[in-house]
């Protein structure tokens, strides 16, 4: 079966699968800017040659994109301790762009394009002794490779999406389970995916181990580096009950504008801080347009604008990379994503104490799970439904409190992944 999938693979779908990702990129900035980048892989290779033969292990982190690279960070500064050379990789430009390796010994770049030759070269010059995979994104020929040099390949955080439609259909499943079979081992989350992956996958025990997820690590020691500085002064926060919109699309904003503008009448004392996925200034405009035309109790103003705050309600954040410090100062949270795109990292405002309101109707995650029954997290289903329990808690300190205050649970017996997983590739 392999081999049939290796034919089909490389003569059908690896041309079609490059030709539309060409003709895409023609229309998408982004797509665009994976192809540039990955021009440049083989050549960062050969300068860093030196590098691959200094007498340290190479171990190469691929990671999907940049909230996979954000899990593997615990991991790397695990692999640190033990004097190696680490290659990360990429798919996509948001992880490239994004990511910073303030390690020695560490360089980043694209994965190449899944061919044969070009993943034959890219083993050629890199000489992996390891190689470890965040979650999924997984490519036939490079798994090939790795398999055919006996480069061990493991997949860190596993987890078994049931909903994924690989798994549905026999001939996707198929491929699915021939693309696992090239895995040596599955770190997974807890013990359902663990039977999950063994039922499906017909693995041993041995080859499927509970690690945890290094997400909850990550996020944990994140909360500790963020730096004293507010990014909301004192005197504009003083006696407000502060609620922060995290990564909201157009359906998180229509469905909590409403609630707040109709709280605004009789409470004064609510500051709204909105950071938008992605705060393009198209988006922004639209976004204060909208207020302006519906909601005539919400005053915006732009947190580039700070300076000049006269006590609006709404502050729209048009910059990126505060919004984990804001969660800090938060009194309520709601992480955006789950009518749309999938939920974003809902793990950091609970690191903080705090209800946390979200939709889960795009799953993506398992953490939407943990935070329900824990009692810190409060699913939203409608805007009648979100009003009445988001009132309570604006209301009720008690309440609110009660609700942060079973935060604390999530974390617990959830850090030292990274360590495990480390001491077991290293010391086992």
């Amino acid at each position: 079966m392999l081999k049939l999938w290796f034919l089909i693979y490389n003569v059908i779908l690896i041309p079609c699968l490059w030709g539309f990702f060409r003709v895409y990129s023609l229309f998408n900035s982004k797509i665009r800017e994976g192809f540039s980048g990955r021009k440049k892989t083989f050549s960062e290779l050969e300068k860093n040659s030196s590098l691959f033969t200094n007498g340290k292990k190479n171990i190469l982190i691929h990671s999907s994109s940049f909230g996979e690279f954000q899990q593997s960070i615990p991991i790397i500064q695990e692999l640190k301790k033990r004097n190696v050379n680490i290659i990360v990789s990429f798919f996509s430009p948001s992880g490239f762009k994004n990511s910073k390796i303030p390690y020695e010994n560490t360089i980043k770049l694209y994965l190449p394009f899944d061919s044969y030759f070009k993943m034959k070269k890219f083993f050629k010059l890199l000489k992996p002794d390891l190689i470890i995979l965040i979650r999924y994104d997984l490519w036939l020929n490079f798994l090939i490779r790795a398999k055919k040099l006996n480069v061990k390949t493991i997949i860190a955080n596993a987890r078994f999406d049931e909903k994924d439609v690989f798994w549905k259909f026999p001939v996707f499943r198929s491929f699915k389970k021939i693309l696992f079979s090239l895995i040596d081992e599955l770190f997974v989350i807890d013990d359902e995916d663990k039977n999950n992956y063994q039922r499906i996958l017909n693995k041993k025990s041995s080859s499927v181990i509970m690690m945890g997820d290094s997400k909850f690590e990550r996020v944990f020691e994140a909360s500790k580096n963020i730096k004293k500085e507010n990014v909301l002064e004192e005197e504009i926060i003083l006696n407000k009950k502060v609620f922060v919109i995290g990564s909201s699309w157009k359906d998180d904003e229509e469905m909590i504008f409403p609630v707040i503008d109709k709280i605004a009448e009789n409470d004064s004392s609510l500051l709204t801080v909105l950071v938008p996925h992605e705060p393009k200034e198209t988006k922004l405009l639209l976004i204060e347009r909208n207020i302006k035309e519906k909601y005539k109790k919400l005053n915006s103003i732009r947190y580039s604008n700070i300076k000049n705050y006269k006590n609006e309600n709404l502050i729209i954040v048009d910059s990126i990379g505060k919004l984990m410090s804001l969660y800090s100062q938060a009194y309520v949270s709601y992480v955006g994503g789950g009518f749309r795109s999938g939920l974003h990292n809902i793990l950091e405002p609970v690191i903080f104490n705090m209800p946390v309101f979200f939709s889960n109707l795009v799953k993506n995650s398992d953490e939407d799970e943990v935070l329900l029954s824990s009692g810190c997290g409060l699913l939203v289903k409608n805007k009648k439904q979100f009003y009445k329990i988001f009132k309570e808690i604006i209301d009720d300190k008690e309440l609110r409190d009660r609700i942060g205050g079973k935060c604390k649970s999530v974390f617990e017996k959830k850090l030292g992944t990274a360590k495990k997983i480390v001491e077991y590739l290293f010391d086992s």
